[in-house]
């Protein structure tokens, strides 16, 4: 179980913004092994309104959308702008190589206004970048930025060299134009374990220090993903066992789909911050390794929404909620008043990993006390500017109900329930 202290309060005018990245299969795509007959978009756009009637959200990303250039309208019309709703808007993907598949986006209006659309990369497949300002932002200066990816497709040296190869184009145009931003990166990006070229390249600190990537899920949901149920709680595909002529098999058992977040947007630098927690892959119970998402009964998600999930596509879309705070002043008093961590596992038997952000050097306080007030362990550590780590020992704590408090340099502190096992 993960557990966080939801640290950045509302203060002063605020809002959420909820995003969904899905790769949607072939949709109005055609081929001679995923006919019409077996994938055509008005089923599937019964099954899409069913599973956003379990998460509606207001940045839509998605995959494998048909290069017909009506098609983004006619989902938006199908989809989104239905029952007397008529703010979505869309932007279709570049496709300069002339890709059967594009990427696309729809966005909620009364939130967001799209100023720009570029393209990152066009090695293989265009790699879209989409950026947006915040409707209720009287200043103007706040952007927030998706960059879409669907990264090549299959497992062997050559498929992961050209994964490595447009993850690096998009990392080198980040890191040049995009450097400290409220960045988001999404897609189905087909890497089978974190120690992926690809995957290391969106994360690489060291090589891209002002655009690199923070997985959610790191580190309890970051490894050798592939056909492992050790990771059965992030598998994202493929929600079929077995084989329709269209759909990938084998059931629940890669985590092929992702939305990463820049160093901005985790530690909420510049208005816009991650709801530690809310990032997940709807309908994943982690009860359907090697099984079909609907069957044994789905407990994430209802019948039908696990239904459509099965129907509509082989992946699973992944989600994920962040807050904006339009006052400047409100985001200062923020950062100097709360802190924002993260503790895994918990409940917990022997260690408990503490992880949190911070924008100074210097050093911080972990101290963790008892129902009646009494400090059981206390240490002072030394911290970098950015996301620190932090092992706290708890083996020899007896069983029962404890607090974990942290002071940071900075005077903010956060305090979260923790139970030893």
């Amino acid at each position: 179980m993960f557990l966080t202290v939801s640290s950045f309060a509302l203060l002063g005018q605020s809002d959420t913004l909820k995003v969904m990245q899905y790769n949607l299969l072939n949709y109005g795509n055609y081929t001679s092994y995923c006919p019409q007959s077996v994938n055509n978009v008005a089923d599937k756009d019964v099954y899409i309104k069913t599973i956003l009637s379990a998460y509606y959200p207001d940045v839509l990303t998605v995959c494998e959308m048909g290069r017909n250039v009506s098609l983004p309208n006619e989902f938006l019309k199908n989809n989104l702008n239905v029952n007397g709703t008529n703010y979505w808007m869309t932007k279709g993907g570049s496709n300069t190589t002339n890709s059967s598949l594009t990427n696309c986006i729809f966005y909620n209006s009364t939130k967001l206004t799209l100023v720009a659309h570029k393209v990152a990369q066009s090695h293989t497949r265009d790699v879209d970048v989409y950026d947006f300002k915040l409707k209720n932002d009287d200043s103007g200066k706040i952007v927030f930025t998706c960059v879409v990816a669907h990264l090549k497709a299959g497992s062997g040296s050559s498929n992961e060299g050209t994964r490595k190869i447009m993850a690096e184009n998009v990392m080198r145009y980040l890191e040049q134009n995009y450097r400290e931003r409220n960045v988001l990166i999404m897609g189905d990006f087909n890497i089978y374990k974190a120690s992926e070229d690809a995957y290391k390249t969106f994360t690489n600190q060291n090589t891209y220090p002002n655009s690199y990537f923070i997985d959610p899920l790191y580190p309890y949901g970051v490894g050798n993903w592939n056909s492992n149920y050790m990771f059965e709680d992030y598998h994202t595909q493929s929600t079929h066992k077995d084989d329709n002529g269209c759909h990938s098999t084998g059931g629940m058992d890669d985590r092929f789909d992702f939305i990463l977040m820049s160093e901005n947007v985790y530690g909420g630098r510049d208005h816009i911050r991650y709801i530690n927690g809310s990032y997940f892959a709807l309908g994943q119970d982690g009860r359907h390794f090697n099984k079909s998402i609907n069957y044994p009964e789905n407990y994430a998600v209802s019948q039908e929404v696990a239904d459509a999930l099965y129907n509509n596509s082989d992946h699973l879309p992944v989600i994920m909620e962040l807050v904006v705070n339009y006052n400047s002043s409100d985001v200062n008093e923020l950062n100097n008043n709360v802190l924002n961590f993260d503790i895994f596992p918990n409940p917990s038997s022997d260690k408990i990993n503490v992880r949190f952000y911070q924008d100074n050097v210097g050093k911080s306080n972990i101290l963790l006390f008892n129902t009646l007030g009494q400090a059981v362990y206390s240490e002072d550590i030394f911290v970098n500017d950015g996301v620190n780590e932090y092992v706290l020992p708890v083996e020899n704590l007896p069983k029962g109900l404890y607090f974990l408090r942290i002071t940071n340099v900075d005077g903010l502190t956060g305090t979260i329930k923790v139970i030893k096992e």
